[in-house]
């Protein structure tokens, strides 16, 4: 539409219609605004729904506040939590208790104003995802109407399409005289506070059913002293979405099985909720990010995979003790989980790691290590006896906190067992040396672990994200158990005062090697790895990999990698509403050779 200033006479071409977002915190009196599909609402207001059974006094209501933050936007099936600051000159927090209430609106709420919309009552994730913020009418904001009464719009094609009727509301606005004429001439959206509330809960958490699709939410905070209620608070959510659908298929190359004796291998970096965040996922909706929704979409995939065993990079430790573990147990398999070596970032729980899962009918669990690479680097340190000027550099190049997981897991049916190993090598591009000494360190363990006394061989399956694309020397030395003396990540040394001496963390290239037969899943099939296992706005390519003992396992399929079309189905790269993470699950089917 043709961008136009709003005049003293109706307009016959719409105005630029203006994106909606979320209000800033506001009086009683403007505390809801129209929902906006791309961000989370973020306010706190006075709650219009009837007093709880608490009673408190008007002076202290005024003197006290309790402001509430929600962690997401709400979606049927994924839990959402609120939080509530208690702001008061009376009491102390520690002295407050906090009692919360859910209530569901009677009024179902469209996407769009226009009536014609087919994407009114569309409430699912990845669509809402597509349409974005919603749209409001400029010249509307301009003429004073409140954000929460504005009509939104999903497109721009609806509000033109709407502006016959629409632009009248304009005349009526001008027209009118006193309040009440003009609270007679707006066709405003019903307000939040005149719908009616059912209370469906109580509890600082919530999980949305389908009953409440469409529908807002308000939340209540009531904060009790002695049985008194002294402060509260209340705010209403955007409209409920649906549940998200199934995970997109994924198809085979090769021979996929059944059985007993199939063991079908996945490796999935799930990025941890402490490194998912808008700043550096600007382009997926906040709501999309937050754990409670990928994490339902993150099991759903694992599901749908049917993996025997499955391996996890960045599976953050409290959300794997709270979320992966439970669910996955309830659907058969048994876990593990290996830290990052340092301590938490924040809260109890806020480090990642490594996270191993087999199933349970299938698999029992005879053995495990924990490996740790800052270990490693510190015991090669002293052996050197490096001058403590270069044990510092030495050390601050190579304790990185990375870990790896070792598992021997016996097959009941065949009685044989195999190694799986699982590890995330250190993600800096600019420590190309540094990921080459951990993957020479991990193949070094596991050829020890794998070669102590034993009734028999062990055959490895090595899972992982390794940080390095098919070009490096990491990939080099998984596969072919050496690496050209020439490659340029062996040329890095320590930048150290003294210019004559050259220090680097690698041995002599004679000796970055070893003697383990392994061989690429993907690229013994296909003749070529991925073109991305990795899609992002600053990167994508492959650094995700499946390895295996070609001596002793046969690969007989691995899953296809969506192709580009389908992974930006919803935003222009991971993740977003219908991928959950920034990388892609890798899948192979494998079995015992005879």
């Amino acid at each position: 539409p043709r961008r136009t200033a709003p005049s003293r006479s109706a307009s016959s071409a719409p105005p630029s219609p203006a994106a909606s977002t979320p209000p800033a915190r506001t009086t009683p009196s403007s505390a809801s605004s129209t929902p906006t599909p791309s961000t989370p609402r973020d306010t706190s207001a006075t709650s219009a729904a009837p007093a709880p059974a608490e009673t408190t006094t008007t002076a202290a209501a005024a003197r006290s506040a309790i402001s509430i933050r929600l962690a997401s936007r709400p979606i049927e099936g994924c839990v959402l939590r609120a939080a509530g600051v208690v702001r008061s000159k009376e009491f102390s927090r520690d002295e407050v208790e906090l009692r919360w209430r859910w209530r569901r609106g009677e009024r179902v709420v469209p996407n769009c104003a226009y009536e014609g919309c087919e994407a009114a009552y569309d409430y699912d994730p990845v669509s809402a995802s597509r349409r974005g913020a919603g749209l409001l009418c400029a010249a509307c904001l301009k003429q004073g109407v409140p954000r929460r009464e504005s009509l939104t719009f999903c497109s721009r094609r609806c509000f033109v399409r709407a502006w016959p009727t629409h632009k009248a509301r304009h005349v009526a606005r001008r027209r009118a005289r006193t309040d009440s004429d003009l609270a007679a001439s707006d066709d405003a959206a019903p307000r939040p506070e005149d719908d009616e509330w059912e209370l469906v809960a109580e509890g600082a958490a919530f999980e949305p059913s389908a009953a409440e699709v469409g529908r807002r939410l308000q939340v209540e905070c009531v904060g009790v002293v002695g049985e008194r209620a002294r402060a509260r608070g209340s705010t209403v959510t955007e409209v409920v979405l649906a549940a998200p659908g199934p995970p997109p298929e994924r198809h085979w190359f090769g021979e996929p099985s059944e059985g007993e004796e199939r063991i079908r291998l996945a490796s999935y970096n799930v990025l941890a909720e402490i490194y998912a965040t808008s700043n550096v996922y600007p382009y997926c909706p906040r709501w999309a990010l937050d754990w409670s929704y990928r994490s339902r979409r993150l099991v759903d995939e694992i599901l749908e995979a049917d993996p025997d065993v499955v391996c996890l990079q960045e599976a953050q430790r409290d959300h794997y003790e709270r979320d992966l573990e439970p669910a996955l147990e309830a659907r058969g398999y048994e876990g593990a989980f290996a830290q990052k070596s340092r301590e938490a970032m924040g809260a109890a729980g806020k480090v990642d790691g490594c996270a191993m899962f087999w199933k349970r009918h299938k698999f029992r669990l005879a053995e495990q290590r924990t490996v740790s690479f800052n270990d490693i680097a510190r015991a090669e340190a002293a052996a050197l006896s490096l001058a403590d000027r270069d044990e510092h550099a030495y050390l601050l190049r190579l304790v990185k906190d990375n870990v790896a997981q070792f598992a021997v897991l016996e097959a009941y049916a065949s009685r044989r067992r195999l190694c799986v190993a699982n590890t995330h090598l250190y993600s800096n591009k600019d420590f190309a040396d540094t990921k080459l000494w951990q993957a020479l360190h991990l193949l070094r363990q596991l050829e020890a672990f794998v070669s102590r006394p034993r009734a028999d061989r062990l055959p490895i399956l090595l899972a992982g994200d390794f940080n390095s694309q098919p070009h490096s020397a990491v990939y080099d030395l998984l596969v072919s158990g050496r690496v050209d003396p020439h490659h340029p990540d062996l040329q890095h040394y320590l930048a150290l005062p003294d210019a004559k001496t050259k220090l680097s963390v690698l041995p002599d290239h004679r000796d970055v090697a070893h003697a383990l037969n392994l061989a690429s899943a993907y690229h013994s099939l296909l003749a070529a790895e991925p073109p991305y296992t990795n899609f992002t706005r600053n990167f994508a390519g492959t650094l995700d990999y499946l390895i295996f003992d070609p001596t002793a396992l046969r690969c007989l399929a691995v899953a296809n990698i969506p192709d580009a079309d389908l992974l930006t189905t919803s935003a222009p790269w991971l993740p977003n509403a219908l991928f959950p993470s920034d990388h892609l699950m890798l899948i192979a089917d494998f079995k015992f050779l005879l």
